[in-house]
């Protein structure tokens, strides 16, 4: 059934709706797989069920737990929340298994972050060891412009900066030949 703006029954724009939350049904269709016995069949239309079904519990579940967040005054739902939202939508067997659930996700979560910031010191330390890098190569093949006497036009300028700009591509891009090297030696 279509709405119109006309119809008093309609949902509000702003609002989502149940199938934004829908999860994928190759999602669905793996979750019913491992859970079900191998000798079981599950029909399009029952996986289709089973998506719109979760999403509907999702957007349940969120607004019961998004009532617990509001209860302590805060905007942020909590896993907390969450679980509290559970027990009060008579899902308490569930607890257990979440509860379980959120510590590992905490405990990897504090692993992989005590490991960034372990990386991050050695790396620091290893900056800090490292001598004084010499001057870089772009101030040897570039002297310093010479000042061009007041007869220069801007245009000499510009065209003296793409042939350097020129020099410094072709420069980095090709390594010096027999002869580049020998005339170098030779100055």
């Amino acid at each position: 059934m279509a709405t119109t703006p006309n119809n008093e029954s309609a949902a509000p724009q702003n609002l989502p709706t149940a199938v934004e939350f829908e999860p994928p049904l190759a999602c669905v269709r793996r979750i019913l797989k491992t859970t079900l016995p191998a000798s079981t069949n599950v029909g399009k239309d029952a996986s289709a069920a089973f998506a719109r079904s979760a999403g509907i519990f999702i957007i349940y579940l969120t607004a019961c737990a998004n009532d617990f967040a509001r209860e302590n005054r805060r905007q942020t739902i909590t896993a907390n929340d969450v679980l509290a939202a559970c027990k009060e939508l008579d899902f308490e067997e569930f607890t257990p298994k979440l509860e379980e659930f959120l510590e590992s996700y905490r405990a990897n979560e504090k692993r992989k972050k005590d490991a960034k910031a372990k990386a991050a010191s050695v790396k620091a330390m290893d900056e800090s060891s490292k001598p004084a890098t010499p001057q870089s190569t772009a101030s040897v093949n570039n002297p310093p412009r010479q000042e061009k006497d007041d007869e220069s036009t801007e245009e000499e300028v510009a065209t003296e900066e793409e042939d350097n700009a020129e020099e410094d591509h072709t420069a980095a891009a090709e390594p010096p030949s027999k002869k580049q090297k020998m005339d170098e030696g030779e100055e």
